[in-house]
């Protein structure tokens, strides 16, 4: 049976997320009123979303995906100027 540091270090991450969820879970506890905090996420929500609207997608070059960082093509002409 071999060693895999990848896994070993994968598996202890995953319980140590795990454990911190449940910790978080447990310190908070069940909501009181439940109906209550329905209503406030569902205001809260509704406050954000513009009436009348929809959301514009910023496109650069006509294909929809965002550019990061800089192409080869930038590269060059930096070195070139």
């Amino acid at each position: 049976m071999g060693f895999n540091f990848f896994d070993w270090l994968r598996d202890g991450v995953k319980r140590s997320v795990l454990l911190g969820v449940s910790d978080a879970v447990d310190q908070m506890g069940q909501p009181h009123d439940e109906e209550s905090a329905k209503e406030k996420i569902l205001s809260f929500l509704q406050e954000d979303v513009p009436t009348g609207s929809t959301p514009k997608r910023v496109a650069s070059g006509g294909s929809g995906h965002r550019k990061l960082g800089r192409s080869i093509s930038d590269i060059h002409a930096v070195k070139a100027g």
